[in-house]
């Protein structure tokens, strides 16, 4: 009976190991997604060309260079995390594997934190980037400043759209000027930008809830194989349930 039961424990320790080892190299691998997702976007014209404007009441670049250094910063986390965990489990390390719980936590937490960002400030986002091509727009309609000409044909440039909407027939000052022939006439550069920043934080979404997902299941995984391993007081026969070792 002791020698069945101690099999099915070696069976499930060594399951719990495969698990954590595959949880380890995918935290790696979507620390790698996001950091490349956060770089393809800051080298990417149609998020910087916003905020790349130069104006005091540019809240878009503050949001942006937030965004880029906490996403850098969760990214790295992510990674080293997958690092950690995978070292905890090759060397059997109870104190690494308990450490990496905690930061399996302070992960969810996070997640959270973004899933709760992501639905309050989505509107925040594209309501600033709105407002830099507002006040472009109006300040080359009434003063006819060359870097406002300038910011709107990058804009105009980055996402191929051609001012505001209007029910005049005619294009105004502004389209005439910094539009380019060959952009769709009645695309709307509001609507683009909004557009834009909506594929951004889909692609954000999707990540998110992937980075949740195995949280959770990383967070379920570590703490039954520090708890299991504390309870039955085996981890002095280390080696005995490693990986690709039968018991």
């Amino acid at each position: 009976m002791i020698g069945a039961a101690s099999m099915k424990i070696g069976w499930l320790i060594r399951a719990t190991k495969y698990q954590l080892l595959g949880i380890s190299l995918v935290l790696v691998f979507l620390g790698i997604v996001v950091a490349a997702v956060i770089m393809w976007n800051s080298f990417n014209d149609t998020c910087y060309v916003i905020r790349n404007v130069t104006m005091e009441t540019n809240q878009y670049a503050k949001i942006y260079d937030l965004a880029v250094y906490s996403g850098l910063s969760i990214s790295t986390f992510i990674a080293l995390l997958g690092i950690f965990c995978l070292i905890g489990i090759l060397k059997e390390s109870e104190l690494l594997l308990s450490v990496a719980l905690i930061c399996f936590s302070v992960l969810f937490c996070g997640v959270v934190q973004l899933v709760y960002w992501k639905s309050v400030y989505k509107q925040v986002v594209e309501d600033a980037a709105k407002d830099v091509y507002d006040f472009l727009y109006a300040d080359y309609m009434r003063n006819n400043s060359y870097p406002s000409k300038q910011d709107l044909l990058n804009i105009h440039s980055a996402f191929s759209c051609c001012g505001k909407n209007s029910t005049f027939s005619y294009y105004r000052q502004v389209e005439n000027e910094t539009c380019f022939p060959d952009h769709e006439p009645h695309k709307d550069c509001l609507q683009a930008i909004q557009t834009q920043i909506a594929d951004t934080i889909a692609i954000i979404g999707v990540l998110t809830i992937l980075l949740g997902i195995v949280t959770v299941y990383g967070i379920i995984l570590a703490a039954f194989f520090c708890f299991t391993t504390c309870m039955i007081q085996i981890w002095n026969k280390k080696g005995k349930y490693s990986l690709g070792k039968k018991h």
